[in-house]
C-alpha cells in the first residue's frame, strides 16, 4: 500500500500529519524535502537564504507571515512527517531535489514575460490574507484539474519544473521504494498528489487529501478507518 498525504505548509496540521504517518504502520515514509531544507528546518535561519534567488527569498517570507496567521510554522507538516517516522522505526527517504537549485534552473529557464508574470503574482501573494488562502485552497479544492489547466497557461515553466518534472522524480522513487517496502508513506504538497497517483496507477494507492486534514469530520473518518484497519482510496 502506498499512501500518498497531500499537505500545505502554511497550516496547522502537524498533529493530523503525525497521527497518520504512526497509524498507517509503514515500512519507509518518503517526505518531499532534501537534505539541505531538512537542515535548515531543524535549525535557525542560516546565510544560505540570504543567498538564495529572489523568488525562493519571497516565497519564504510570504510562508513565514501566513503561517504565523494560521498559528503554525513553516514545514511544520513535514517536520511531523519526518519526526514520526523516526518515532515509528520507519526508513526515512527525501524524495526532493534541493530546492534552491531548482528554482535557479526555473528562473534561468523562464521568459523575460513569464518572470515579470512571476514577480506581479509573488508581490501580490506578498499581501494576501489568511481569508484569501482560504478562498483559494476552496478553488483549487472544487475544480483542480481547472485551477492547474490556468496555472499553466499562466507560468508553463514553473509548472513543468516545479510540478511535472518533479512529480516524474518523485514517482520514480516512490517507485522504487515500493519495490523494497510492504506499506509506505508518501507527504508531499496537496498539488502533487494527483500527479503521483496517476504515474502509479500500477500500484494499490490511498489517497488523503489537504481538504481531508483540514475538515474536522473527514479527519475523524481517517482516525476510524486508520484505528479499524480499514482501507481508503
Amino acid at each position: 500500500m502506498i499512501t500518498i498525504l497531500g499537505t500545505g505548509h502554511v497550516f496547522r496540521i502537524h498533529e493530523q500529519v503525525s497521527f497518520i504517518v504512526k497509524n498507517s504502520w509503514p515500512e519507509a515514509v518518503l517526505v518531499e524535502l532534501d537534505p539541505q531544507r531538512l537542515r535548515s528546518m531543524r535549525s535557525p535561519p542560516g546565510k544560505e537564504e540570504a543567498k538564495a534567488p529572489w523568488f525562493y527569498r519571497m516565497m519564504a517570507q510570504q510562508q513565514l507571515r501566513l503561517a504565523d496567521e494560521f498559528g503554525s510554522e513553516v514545514g511544520s507538516d513535514m517536520l511531523a512527517a519526518v519526526e514520526a517516522a523516526e518515532k515509528a522505526g520507519a526508513e526515512l527517504v527525501l524524495i526532493d531535489e534541493y530546492a534552491s537549485l531548482a528554482v535557479k534552473k526555473l528562473l534561468e529557464r523562464m521568459s523575460g514575460r513569464e518572470k515579470v508574470r512571476l514577480l506581479l503574482s509573488s508581490m501580490r501573494g506578498m499581501l494576501s490574507s489568511k481569508k484569501t488562502v482560504e478562498k483559494e485552497l476552496g478553488r483549487f479544492s472544487e475544480a483542480e484539474e481547472d485551477y492547474i489547466q490556468d496555472m499553466r497557461r499562466q507560468f508553463p515553466s514553473l509548472m513543468s519544473m516545479l510540478i511535472d518534472e518533479r512529480n516524474e522524480r518523485m514517482a520514480a522513487k516512490i517507485g522504487s521504494a515500493a519495490a523494497r517496502y510492504k506499506d509506505i508513506v508518501v507527504v508531499v504538497g496537496d498539488a502533487h498528489v494527483e500527479g503521483l497517483a496517476e504515474s502509479l496507477k500500477d500500484h494499490e494507492v490511498r489517497k488523503i487529501r489537504l481538504r481531508d486534514l483540514l475538515d474536522p469530520v473527514k479527519m475523524e473518518g481517517i482516525r476510524r478507518e486508520l484505528w479499524h484497519g480499514e482501507a481508503r482510496t
